[in-house]
């Protein structure tokens, strides 16, 4: 039976289900009160599995017309399955049960690459650099990440057998692992780069996020913090609610943080409060195009409030907003019930046309494909044209425009030093070499004291180059520039593969150029 032959049937259930999609969503009850009846879906799929001239699963069936249905709505109106939801949830709540170790997959192997202090792992005795070859006397074959979190995740309390290839031992060792609630960090890292200057960077908005910003700005300001930056690069947004509460941090009581909007919900403000840790210092917000949703809302505030700069690249534009039903059997209905909108009254949400998603995220796809262009702004079509509270002129249209742009141009590179980075040799080869000589580093006691006294070589460069020769890319000439700053980003990655985010961060915050641009913009005023 060919594919197309399948059209007509998916595209009959689909009406039906839109019927019964709207009565769950709706209470039961249709725009005009009519009820709509439910037992229609049994009925035809009940036909269907009578008299279809093929088997056709019915559980696939339904969920390939649900997904049919809600893409001729907006981008982000989604269906997501149990399993979907599953991991949807264990992203965003900030744990998860597991082993508590991160991986990495190298040469079809599960890599060790760090344990999570106090988890499971280290406490049974596994180590960095221990290569996971059996799970439940079952040979790991084509693993991807899916397949290794399917075999290491588990309810608490449930244990694993792994089958651990360690360095220097010649046979296999089983270590028994008792599965618990694994913590998960929302934020990167946090620290002090100068004296006056402190620096978050926050990963997502996660049910732990607002809790582990306020932290850090007390940490940060009882290291005498007077101006921050706070990271949102690539930031894929999250809960709405801890957007606001650590929006609440930075601006005064009574300034509107965002309001959201919607045919059935009408208008919702969210206003700062009282108390927040940082009120009156300077503030940068660094933003990318891959920052989007809750990130939007936190840039556009400070924007809109005038309580700081914006510095980075235009962000993505996702200003819908979600509610998730779940249905009998714990799949979901993600469906747009409102638009976000900034103080202002811009809409973040950029363009897109009803039933084609595919062409909204292409869209994005070719603006991100094109990124070394010097402008990447919004048209500034006048009828688009708002205010902040002290009046300077703000643009709609789809996304937050920084107030200081940096586009991709200004940091080019040499073609050599870009190829070692697209292709991540610089970080495989400080992989191997720590997994390789964890003796070496066995005097150093911390994250602190290796950033403190740990260089590399030119030795060590050379070596570099040559492990990236023999995998395909020819070595060239560097710059004094680019070889003082590749031995940095080494550093940088071997101090993450022996240690944790945080020490990799308290090294790479010297490189990062976009970061070391953005501070400049401490000393200017933005109109």
């Amino acid at each position: 039976m060919k594919k197309h032959s399948y059209i007509p049937l998916i595209a009959a259930i689909s009406l039906v289900l839109g019927m019964a999609v709207t009565y769950l969503l709706l209470g039961g009850k249709g725009n005009n009160g009519a009820i709509y009846r439910q037992d229609k879906i049994s009925q035809i799929l009940g036909l269907i599995d009578r008299e279809y001239v093929d088997d056709i699963g019915k559980d696939s069936l339904m969920d390939k017309a649900i997904t049919g249905l809600l893409q001729e709505l907006d981008p982000h109106s989604v269906y997501m399955t149990a399993e979907q939801v599953k991991k949807e949830n264990e992203s965003l709540r900030g744990n998860f049960d597991g082993i508590g170790v991160q991986f990495r997959i190298i040469e079809d192997s599960i890599t060790v690459v760090r344990t999570i202090k106090g988890g499971p792992s280290e406490k049974a005795g596994i180590m960095a650099g221990d290569r996971i070859v059996k799970v439940n006397g079952k040979k790991l074959n084509n693993i991807t990440n899916d397949t290794v979190l399917h075999y290491l995740k588990g309810p608490k309390g449930s244990k694993v057998v792994l089958s651990i290839k360690r360095r220097g031992s010649s046979k296999l060792i089983d270590y028994t692992v008792k599965r618990d609630k694994i913590e998960t960090n929302a934020l990167a890292y946090y620290g002090m780069l100068d004296t006056i200057t402190g620096y978050i960077k926050l990963d997502e908005f996660s049910a732990t996020s607002h809790n582990e910003v306020n932290a850090a700005l007390q940490s940060l300001v009882g290291k005498g913090m007077k101006q921050l930056v706070f990271d949102l690069r690539g930031n894929g947004g999250g809960y709405l609610d801890q957007a606001v509460k650590i929006a609440d941090e930075f601006i005064v009581k009574g300034d509107l943080i965002v309001y959201t909007d919607g045919r059935y919900r009408g208008r919702q403000d969210y206003f700062a409060t009282n108390g927040g840790l940082f009120e009156e210092g300077k503030i940068i917000v660094l933003i990318d195009e891959l920052s989007a949703s809750a990130s939007e809302i936190l840039s556009g505030c400070i924007q809109d409030n005038d309580r700081g700069i914006v510095v980075g690249r235009r962000t993505f534009g996702k200003g819908l907003v979600q509610e998730q039903k779940e249905l009998s059997d714990k799949s979901a209905v993600r469906l747009t019930v409102a638009r976000y909108y900034t103080p202002s009254g811009r809409c973040i949400q950029r363009p897109y046309i009803n039933g084609d998603p595919d062409k909204y995220f292409q869209d994005f796809l070719d603006r991100y494909a094109n990124m070394e262009a010097d402008a990447d702004t919004i048209s500034h079509d006048k009828k688009l044209q708002f205010t902040t509270k002290k009046g300077r002129k703000v643009y709609g249209g789809g996304g937050i425009e920084p107030d200081v742009s940096l586009p991709y141009s200004i940091f080019k590179r040499s073609d050599y030093y870009s190829q070692l980075l697209r292709q991540g040799l610089i970080y495989k080869y400080c992989f191997d070499y720590v997994d390789n000589n964890r003796e070496k580093f066995a005097n150093y006691k911390g994250g602190k004291d290796f950033v403190k006294n740990y260089s590399v070589s030119e030795k060590d460069l050379m070596a570099m180059l040559s492990f990236a020769e023999k995998n395909g890319v020819k070595k060239q000439a560097l710059s004094n520039k680019e070889q003082i700053e590749i031995k940095k980003l080494m550093k940088a990655y071997i101090g993450q593969n022996l240690y944790d985010e945080k020490c990799f961060y308290s090294i790479y915050t010297e490189l990062d150029d976009e970061l070391q641009e953005a501070l400049k913009s401490f000393a200017k005023k933005v109109s």
